[in-house]
C-alpha cells in the first residue's frame, strides 16, 4: 500500500509539473501573461519567452562572469567605465548595435542600444560592483521581437506592433492615473522597441521616475521596479 501511494504521489507531481511547463510555453502564459494593464502584466502576448529571442541566459558573458559564475570583480567607478564595459560587450558579441543612451541607477548603469537606422533595439545593464554586463531582465529579454541571443538580429520575428505610440501612451497614462497615490508621473514621448514601447517618466519634482514599458500587442504594462528610478542620464548619442 505504501509503494502504491508513493507511485500515485509521484504521478500527480509529474502531471502538475507538466501542466505548469505547458502553461509557461503558451502564448500569454507564464509570468504576467494576459491582456490586463496592471503592473507586471503583458509578459505574454506575442513575446518569445525565456527560450525565445530574448532567452534568459543569452549574452551573460560580461567581464566577470565565467561559465556562469563570478570570477574576478572589476567595479565600475564612473560612467565612462560603464560605457567602455558595455561597448566591449557589444564588440565581443560581434553586434552592430550602438549605444544611444546610458542611465545611471544606484547599483547599475543601463544602456539603450539602437540599430544602424537609429531604431531602439535592446537594453543592457552594467553592474557597478562586479563590472558584469548582461541583458536587462524584463521586456528587453522577454518581449523583444527582433533582437535576441548575443545581440544578434533574428529576422524570423516581426517588428510590426498592433498598438500605435499614442495608444501605448494612453495605456501608460491610464495606469499612472489609476495608481496616482503611489506613482505620480509625467510621461515622455514613447520610444519604440521591437515588441514594446518604453516611456521615460519624471516625478512632480522633475526627477527621473521609473520607466514604463507597454506591450506593443496587448497594452500590458511592465515596470522594472527592481532597478528603481534612475539617478540621471549620463550619455546621449548625438
Amino acid at each position: 500500500m505504501k509503494v502504491k501511494s508513493t507511485l500515485v504521489a509521484a504521478l500527480v507531481t509529474l502531471l502538475v509539473a507538466g501542466s505548469s511547463f505547458a502553461m509557461m510555453n503558451q502564448p500569454g502564459g507564464g509570468m504576467g501573461g494576459g491582456t490586463g494593464t496592471g503592473m507586471g502584466t503583458g509578459m505574454g502576448g506575442l513575446g518569445y519567452g525565456m527560450n525565445g529571442a530574448g532567452g534568459m541566459m543569452s549574452g551573460m558573458l560580461g567581464r566577470t562572469i565565467k561559465n556562469g559564475y563570478l570570477d574576478v570583480l572589476t567595479p565600475i567607478k564612473t560612467s565612462q567605465d560603464a560605457i567602455t564595459a558595455i561597448q566591449n560587450f557589444i564588440t565581443s558579441a560581434k553586434s552592430n548595435l550602438q549605444i544611444s543612451e546610458v542611465w545611471e541607477y544606484q547599483t547599475v548603469y543601463k544602456a539603450e542600444l539602437s540599430d544602424s537606422k537609429g531604431q531602439k533595439a535592446f537594453d543592457l545593464l552594467a553592474d557597478k560592483l562586479t563590472g558584469a554586463v548582461l541583458p536587462e531582465m524584463g521586456f528587453s529579454m522577454m518581449m523583444n521581437a527582433s533582437w535576441g541571443k548575443k545581440l544578434q538580429l533574428t529576422p524570423v520575428f516581426g517588428r510590426k506592433l498592433l498598438l500605435t505610440a499614442d495608444e501605448a501612451t494612453a495605456a501608460a497614462q491610464a495606469f499612472v492615473s489609476k495608481n496616482a497615490t503611489v506613482i505620480n508621473y509625467n510621461l515622455a514621448a514613447p520610444e519604440t522597441y521591437p515588441g514594446y514601447y518604453k516611456i521615460h517618466t519624471t516625478d512632480t519634482l522633475g526627477k527621473p521616475g521609473m520607466d514604463i514599458m507597454v506591450n506593443g500587442y496587448n497594452g500590458g504594462i511592465w515596470m522594472n521596479t527592481q532597478l528603481g528610478a534612475p539617478i540621471s542620464q549620463v550619455f546621449q548619442a548625438p
